[in-house]
């Protein structure tokens, strides 16, 4: 019995310490610093039940994928020979843009895309290009957030490059034409050409008035006034895949040359010639020679050299001039040969050899003036010195030879002035008069004459009417 009472007393001794202990460890709570030190709190010793506690995880979302619109409003502007502005309108949710680029190669086929900028901003320039050349630009919206790298759909302008000026373009100019002259433009796929008229001391407004192709270097621009000036410019132009580009265009002025001086005449005495001649669009006035020596400078279209000798040849010369802008522009010259008359008073007949001309004066006024042929030179020329009308006949054959060249012809007017069968008749085998062709095609010694002066010469002569060759 003492054994069993003994035992709970043991047991009921080490519950009580066992309580005692538990007590003391609930009383010290224990808390850890960011830095590992530990701090130690004291609570009151108040004995709780320990409650029941329940762990509920904490629930994380992920962002959401975007991707950048498409860029709009994409545009190239300020395009030059070597360079080109890229602009395009900001994309929602875009961080930045890729730009990229393909060009044309000398084949006439693209590159392939390679990127030439990343940016921040809406725009971009590129320079270093070429002139004339086709290029194709694609921009794409780019998103770089949330752990995630996101890209629009590209947007591709094409650009065609300026094109340079072609080189050495140059004008030569003619009474009524002008021919202007280029260096070809490889890139040109054909060229325009404008022009202005003088206005006063200035040019009016261009007018494109030629489109020349590429192949071509050269072009003439016809129906202008002679004496004018111009102003001419090319500009070069080519189209590729829908684009177009021109250059700015190169200029140059030209002035057409005075026509020289026409439809020249004069009118012969004996000590004086009168010269005439129609006057020259555009000209200011003219300039009159006598073989290297200027004479006179005349705002009129005539001219009377006084002084001279009797029967005897001169050689005259009369040029158009103008001045514009400061500068002074000359014809050619027109050339002619007069010869002073005999000084003769009444009604004759004179025959120039040296100017292969024939005139007629009937009471002291010149009646009919014209080109003749005479007599080719050495022995069978025209004789010279003072003869008179011996026969006059209508019609007239006329037969003999030469050294074996024999003819048999029959003319329509004949005037015959010497015993050895020289005389005036018409020659209808001939198409042209005057002139040197009496040094190779000559008369047998007649004065060869057409027919329409020839008949109206016949009217007014008469048998016994002097004739004077010299």
């Amino acid at each position: 019995m003492k054994k069993v009472i003994s035992k709970i007393l043991i047991a009921v001794m080490v519950l009580t310490m066992v309580g005692v202990y538990q007590s003391q460890v609930d009383t010290t709570v224990t808390s850890y610093a960011d830095e590992g030190e530990t701090t130690t709190v004291a609570e009151e010793t108040t004995t709780q039940a320990p409650e029941e506690t329940t762990t509920v995880p904490e629930t994380t979302t992920k962002p959401a994928k975007i991707t950048p619109a498409k860029v709009t409003k994409l545009k190239a502007s300020n395009i030059k020979n070597t360079s080109v502005k890229l602009s395009w309108k900001k994309s929602k949710n875009a961080t930045k843009y890729l730009v990229y680029c393909s060009k044309e190669k000398k084949n006439g086929k693209m590159t392939k895309y390679s990127k030439i900028d990343s940016t921040t901003k809406t725009s971009v320039i590129d320079v270093d290009l070429k002139q004339g050349t086709f290029y194709k630009y694609k921009v794409v919206a780019y998103r770089v957030a949330d752990g995630y790298t996101t890209k629009s759909a590209g947007v591709v302008v094409k650009v065609l490059t300026k094109l340079d000026n072609v080189k050495s373009f140059k004008a030569t100019a003619k009474s009524s034409s002008v021919k202007l002259s280029w260096k070809k433009n490889a890139k040109a796929s054909k060229y325009y050409i404008y022009k202005a008229n003088e206005s006063g001391n200035s040019y009016g407004a261009f007018k494109k008035i030629k489109t020349v192709s590429k192949k071509k270097a050269t072009c003439t621009v016809s129906k202008l006034t002679s004496g004018k000036s111009y102003k001419f410019k090319i500009v070069v132009y080519r189209k590729k895949s829908g684009v177009k580009a021109l250059s700015s265009g190169k200029t140059t002025t030209a002035m057409t040359t005075l026509s020289a001086p026409s439809n020249v005449r004069t009118k012969e005495g004996g000590k004086q010639i009168t010269i005439k001649w129609n006057k020259v669009k555009s000209a200011d006035k003219y300039e009159v020679y006598r073989g290297n020596k200027k004479l006179k400078t005349t705002t009129g279209t005539s001219y009377t050299k006084k002084g001279l000798k009797i029967k005897h040849t001169y050689t005259f010369k009369i040029r158009a001039v103008r001045k514009y802008k400061g500068k002074t522009y000359r014809s050619p010259f027109t050339t002619v040969k007069a010869a002073t008359t005999t000084g003769m008073k009444g009604t004759w007949i004179e025959v120039s050899i040296k100017t292969q001309t024939m005139r007629m004066y009937v009471k002291n006024k010149l009646y009919c003036k014209t080109a003749v042929v005479t007599g080719n030179v050495g022995d069978r020329h025209t004789s010279k010195g003072v003869h008179h009308v011996l026969q006059k006949n209508h019609p007239r054959r006329l037969q003999g030879s030469y050294h074996g060249q024999k003819w048999d012809v029959t003319v329509n007017y004949w005037l015959g002035f010497t015993s050895d069968g020289q005389g005036i008749h018409d020659s209808t085998w001939r198409s042209a008069y005057g002139g040197n062709i009496y040094k190779h095609d000559g008369s047998h010694g007649c004065v060869n004459t057409p027919l329409g002066k020839m008949r109206k010469i016949y009217k007014k002569a008469y048998v016994g009417m002097p004739v004077v060759v010299y």
